[in-house]
């Protein structure tokens, strides 16, 4: 499959998680039109790709993460930024990130409000990586509708799964409570991995401090990283880039064997070809299609060229090493389509 296969078959993939929910809940054919009560807001780090979520996408919101190349400043994703980051990156240019304000975050609760939303529950990227979290926080108070903030502690596709996993719960007729404990639980099991040709533009951004002691030494190797406790952490090292992505594909196919069923997903940027080997490396690993999604402008500008990571996610939010085990994997034909 190609990349926009693999997100046709991911997207399908959620769909029918969909439809097993509402079959499982009882839910009639006239409830599944019911406005959901509750709504999910994110970030653009979430690196959703809203033309793939099909019902999924009408109770998400997603704020966008304010990118900064030299003294242009992008708040929005398009084709601009999409062709300014990579030469920018590739150019050692100034690229830097801000968080969403207060007050765009406020607007986006108060629009969902007017719609007649009576809960949100808002989930953002780690506390220790941005500032969104407080920012949603003091939006949460200059507004009159209910807001639930949620640090997942995770960003990319894993803070992205939890958001789903929301979105399906609200969908289910949730509550506020029960949609962020979605989030959360299912933040809680995930892990991220991985592996940046150079540490310069995280070295930069200042989101590796923890690490800063060992960048003399980091800066001619290829390390491993992870997204532990909601930091960045290193894993291992290698000498190559070559070795690295090995020890990468074996520490995901390890992961997912401690969280099997697993959901598995893949960023990169600027390197579609790797990144779609790496998802098909890992295809047999999981239990639903792995997509192939380029990091957000906002991690991207922090990572860099060439990444490449791995987000796995317990299959049904709950599962993980202590967890129950998810149903067996059933292909997109066989879990059918949801309206």
């Amino acid at each position: 499959m190609d990349v926009e296969q693999r997100l046709h078959a991911w997207g399908d993939s959620w769909r029918g998680r969909l439809r097993t929910g509402r079959r499982a809940a009882g839910l009639r054919a006239g409830l599944r039109r019911r406005r959901p009560r509750v709504a999910v807001v994110t970030d653009s780090s979430a690196a959703l790709p809203p033309h793939a979520l099909g019902p999924l996408a009408e109770v998400i919101t997603v704020v966008p993460i304010p990118v900064m190349i030299g003294e242009q400043i992008h708040s929005e994703s398009g084709e601009e930024l999409a062709r300014e980051l990579p030469l920018a990156l590739a150019q050692g240019s100034r690229v830097v990130t801000s968080r969403p304000s207060p007050g765009r975050l406020a607007e986006a609760y108060a629009e969902l409000a007017r719609r007649g939303v009576e809960h949100i529950v808002s989930v953002h990227l780690s506390a220790e990586l941005s500032g969104t979290v407080e920012a949603a926080r003091l939006a949460a108070e200059q507004v009159d509708v209910a807001v639930e903030v949620v640090d997942s502690r995770q960003t990319g596709m894993t803070m992205g799964h939890a958001v789903l996993e929301a979105a399906v719960c609200a969908l289910l007729g949730g509550t506020a409570a029960e949609t962020a404990e979605a989030a959360r639980k299912t933040a809680e099991a995930s892990t991220a991995l991985f592996v940046v040709p150079n540490l310069e533009q995280l070295r930069r951004g200042g989101r590796i401090t923890a690490l800063s002691g060992l960048l003399g030494t980091l800066l001619s190797v290829r390390p491993l990283l992870a997204l532990r406790d909601g930091a960045i952490q290193l894993e291992e090292r290698s000498r190559s880039l070559e070795k690295a992505v090995e020890r990468l594909t074996a520490r995901a196919v390890e992961e997912a064997a401690v969280r099997a069923p697993a959901r598995i997903a893949v960023h990169g940027f600027g390197n579609a070809e790797q990144a779609l080997e790496l998802a098909e490396a890992l295809d047999e690993h999981s239990a639903a299609p792995v997509p192939v999604v380029d990091v957000p402008p906002s991690l991207a500008a922090h990572l860099g060229l060439g990444v490449l990571g791995i987000c796995l996610s317990p299959l049904d939010g709950s599962a993980g090493p202590a967890g129950p085990s998810a149903p067996a994997r059933a292909t997109p034909a066989q879990e059918g389509s949801a309206d």
